[in-house]
Order: structure tokens, then C-alpha cells, then sequence
């Protein structure tokens, strides 16, 4: 007699999963179709779901979700990607390395579009990237390639200061783009950007 390869795997299913018993068919050595039972185990909610549809002719199968791939995947333990926050970002200019500063309160992704719209229907007004892009027939990236989020913030008061700031930064540094206008330098960003 044939020894049934899961009767050693039984103490095996952890004490969690409920047990139960699948039917499978089988010839026996005189040629006769046999049914025999298996043994499964699985979570509870898997055989509440069997048993609804025991008195059925409706057969029931399971998708494995516990997967290698699933395994593998690199997780972002619910750290929310850049592109979906909101604050100040820098556009770059693939061509000349020049840099707009921006901000927004939506996230970032939506904010891009925008500015790939306005470079697409000529609208340059809009944007002073898409002003840039345009006028000196620069080329442009993708989200990935192009827009960086420099300081995440949800505050909506403080986004303004904080633009001004990065805006003062990057033309003190000779990174920002000719046609992003800087307002008059003032004195205590002059002050964090020398320090």
C-alpha cells in the first residue's frame, strides 16, 4: 500500500489553520476509480466560503496570494512616493541643467501635467518652465527624469516662504532658469543661503 506523502506533513500545518479535507480521485490497482480524502489546511474564512457552497454543483478555487513575486517585491512600508506629496519641487531643463522652483498644496504628478500641458498647446504664459522649454527649444523629461520634490509640505501658509527661499538659493547658486523672475533678495534669505 502506497504511503500518502502529506500524513507526515500533518503536524507540520500550523495550529491556526483550521483543517479540512479535500476529495481527489484515484485508480487503484485494479483499474477502479477510488476517492480519497486530503487533508488542507487554510484559513478560516476559506472554509466558511467551502460551506456556503457544499449543497451546490458550484466548484470553488482559491488564487494563491502568498507568491515569490509578492515575497520579493521591495515593500515601501506606507511611505508615500514623492510624486504624490506636495510642496516645493524643482522642473529641470533636460538641455541646459537650469532649474524652475515651484510649489503646490495637490501632488506633484497632477503639477507636472499641468506644465507638460502648457508646453504641448503653447501656452507658455502659464509656465515659466514651459516659457523656458519653448522659447529655447530645450527638451523636457519625463516625472521620473525631471521633477524633484526639494521640501515636502502640507502647510499651505508656508509654501510661499519656502518657494521664495529655494527660488533665492538656486539663483545665488546660478541654477535657475532666465525666465523665473527672483523677487528683491531679501536679507535673511541672504542670511540662510551664506551660512
Amino acid at each position: 500500500m502506497a504511503k500518502n506523502p502529506l500524513h507526515d506533513r500533518k503536524q507540520q500545518i500550523p495550529p491556526s489553520y483550521n483543517k479540512t479535507e479535500e476529495i481527489y480521485s484515484t485508480q487503484n490497482p485494479h483499474g477502479q476509480n477510488t476517492r480519497q480524502k486530503q487533508e488542507m489546511g487554510h484559513l478560516p474564512k476559506v472554509r466558511k466560503i467551502t460551506n456556503l457552497f457544499k449543497q451546490t454543483d458550484i466548484n470553488i478555487a482559491f488564487k494563491i496570494t502568498n507568491t515569490i513575486q509578492q515575497q520579493t517585491r521591495p515593500k515601501n512600508h506606507g511611505m508615500t512616493p514623492d510624486h504624490n506629496k506636495s510642496g516645493i519641487y524643482e522642473l529641470k531643463c533636460n538641455t541646459c541643467s537650469k532649474a524652475y522652483i515651484g510649489q503646490t498644496n495637490r501632488n506633484l504628478s497632477l503639477r507636472f501635467r499641468e506644465h507638460n500641458r502648457y508646453i504641448k498647446n503653447n501656452d507658455p504664459p502659464q509656465s515659466a518652465y514651459a516659457q523656458h522649454i519653448l522659447q529655447n527649444i530645450h527638451e523636457y523629461g519625463t516625472l521620473a527624469d525631471t521633477m524633484t520634490l526639494l521640501k515636502p509640505l502640507h502647510d499651505t501658509a508656508k509654501l510661499i516662504l519656502y518657494e521664495q527661499l529655494f527660488i533665492q538659493a538656486f539663483h545665488h547658486n546660478g541654477d535657475l532658469i532666465d525666465e523665473q523672475s527672483t523677487t528683491e533678495h531679501n536679507p535673511l534669505f541672504q542670511l540662510t543661503i551664506s551660512t
